[in-house]
C-alpha cells in the first residue's frame, strides 16, 4: 500500500508541474510592446524587389558509358598473364658510366652524324654545348639507355627502367636528328 501512495504522490507532482508550466506560458511577456512595434515597422516597409536570377546555360546531356568498368579509385587487378622476363633484364651496375649517362635524355640532342667506313656515328650535343660522338653500344641518359642503331634520322636506344614491382623493363626511345633550322646539321 505504501508503494501505491508513493506512486500516486509522484503522479500528482507531475500533474502540478505540468499545470504550472502551461499556466505561465499563457501570460504576455514583459516586452510585448517592443515586439508589436517591430512587427508593425517590418510590415510597413516597402517590399524590396530582388534581382533576377542569372540564366543558366543549358548543358548537353552526357551519358556515362564506363559504368561497367573498374572504378578509377580501386587498385587494378593483378595481371596473371604477366610475368617478369626470363631474360633477367637489369642494368649493368658494375659497368663504368659514360659521360652522357649523367644527362637526362631530354637534355640531349642529335645534331648530326659521321659516315666512316660504312658505319654511321652520331653527334650528340648536351645543354652545355659539349659535343660527343656515339655509336652502337654506347650509353646515354639516366635510365641506362644503350644505343642499338644510329641512323641518318636519329639514334635508336633501349632504356632499362623500373617496372614498379621490383623488376626492370626495357623501353625503346629515339633521339631524333635536330633539324637545320634549329641549329643542327649533317656531317659526312
Amino acid at each position: 500500500m505504501a508503494l501505491s501512495r508513493q506512486r500516486l504522490r509522484s503522479h500528482w507532482v507531475l500533474v502540478l508541474v505540468a499545470w504550472v508550466m502551461s499556466a505561465t506560458s499563457c501570460t504576455q511577456p514583459a516586452n510585448s510592446e517592443e515586439l508589436e512595434v517591430f512587427i508593425q515597422t517590418a510590415l510597413g516597409r516597402k517590399p524590396v524587389r530582388l534581382a533576377m536570377r542569372p540564366m543558366v546555360a543549358r548543358v548537353d546531356r552526357f551519358v556515362y558509358s564506363a559504368a561497367g568498368l573498374r572504378s578509377p579509385f580501386e587498385r587494378p587487378p593483378a595481371l596473371e598473364a604477366w610475368a617478369p622476363s626470363s631474360e633477367g633484364v637489369a642494368p649493368e651496375f658494375l659497368r663504368k658510366k659514360e659521360a652522357l649517362e649523367s644527362s637526362l635524355l631530354s637534355d640531349l640532342s642529335m645534331v648530326g652524324f659521321l659516315s666512316f667506313d660504312g658505319q654511321i656515328l652520331g653527334l650528340v650535343e648536351t645543354l652545355e654545348g659539349e659535343l660527343f660522338r656515339v655509336s652502337r653500344g654506347s650509353y646515354l641518359g639516366l635510365n641506362y639507355g644503350r644505343i642499338w642503331r644510329v641512323r641518318h634520322e636519329g639514334i635508336d636506344l633501349v632504356e632499362i627502367v623500373p617496372s614498379g614491382d621490383g623488376g626492370w623493363i626495357e623501353r625503346p626511345q629515339t633521339l631524333a636528328l635536330r633539324q637545320h633550322g634549329e641549329g643542327g646539321g649533317v656531317l659526312q
